[in-house]
């Protein structure tokens, strides 16, 4: 992948010129060649040099695709897309692509987009090659427990599969998800999906009546949904932290409560104000 060009095009754009962006980095005769497509640097070198033109790699590799994303985050986009609008003959047509992609390629992320497919598959009643979902959490669990170190990829599949585990297993390997976190705590690009991964599996405990974990999985995510300045995942997590406290006797009084579920509603967050109605109504009989 010669990248140099696109190197070029963006250090043009920025007004910048050979030797300045070359300085302390290599030689500009060297950035010329790179540019060129005649010489590839290290990767430290290129680091230095995205990290002067303001730059991630995820974000060159975007652009020397031509704004494009990459196959697996197109493919991944396109499932969850599909199982939304629940158009099932497009789940099952790119779970198979996902599955073939995986045989050609024997790349492992691509499996387990296949398993994605058929996850939502049957989660709606549409079983098509897997027939149970304690089956796609017997392909699941082992590669989380293989791992040795997570890194945002595990914690991206976790937060995917949960819908297939059992309250258990959620609970376990959520708890592991925080560890793990632990050396992630000064990269923001991660904040959000912790938050996203906390408020899930505090979910599932609630739904299982299990309130002290719910708890101890909500207090991991409020904090991190106010570091990503995320005004509705806040809200939200709120509702079921106070849904919990109330559920514990931990407190009395149901008034925040009542004041989050207003500003969803205020927001015009229809569709999420009357599902977590719909919690509190399980969980708190007669409050609303």
């Amino acid at each position: 992948m010669f990248l140099g060009p696109t190197i070029k095009q963006i250090r043009t754009s920025k007004g910048i010129n050979q030797s300045i962006l070359a300085d302390g980095i290599m030689s500009r005769s060297n950035l010329s060649r790179f540019e060129g497509g005649k010489y590839y640097p290290g990767y430290d070198k290129l680091i230095l040099l995205l990290d002067k033109l303001e730059l991630s790699l995820e974000e060159l590799l975007f652009l020397h695709n031509d704004y494009a994303q990459p196959v697996k985050r197109t493919l991944h986009l396109s499932l969850v897309e599909a199982a939304n609008r629940y158009e099932f003959d497009k789940v099952r047509a790119f779970s198979y692509e996902c599955h073939s992609l995986y045989r050609a390629t024997h790349t492992e992320a691509y499996y387990h987009l296949y398993l994605l497919g058929q996850g939502y598959l049957i989660r709606y009643q549409r079983e098509d090659e897997i027939r149970h979902l304690s089956e796609i959490a017997g392909e699941i669990k082992p590669y989380l427990l293989g791992v040795d170190r997570w890194y945002l990829y595990e914690f991206k599949l976790l937060n995917n599969f949960l819908f297939t585990l059992s309250s258990g297993d959620a609970i376990f390997f959520g708890l592991r998800a925080a560890n793990e976190f632990d050396k992630y705590h000064d990269f923001a690009e991660s904040r959000t999906i912790q938050q996203h991964l906390m408020k899930n599996i505090s979910t599932i405990c609630l739904k299982e009546h299990n309130y002290e974990q719910s708890l101890i999985f909500l207090k991991k995510a409020l904090p991190l949904a106010d570091k990503t300045n995320l005004l509705y995942d806040k809200i939200e997590t709120l509702v079921y932290y106070e849904v919990t406290l109330l559920c514990l006797k931990h407190k009395e009084s149901p008034a925040e409560l009542l004041s989050y579920l207003n500003i969803l509603r205020q927001l015009e967050f229809t569709d999420s104000y009357d599902a977590l109605q719909q919690v509190c109504q399980r969980h708190l009989p007669g409050v609303l």
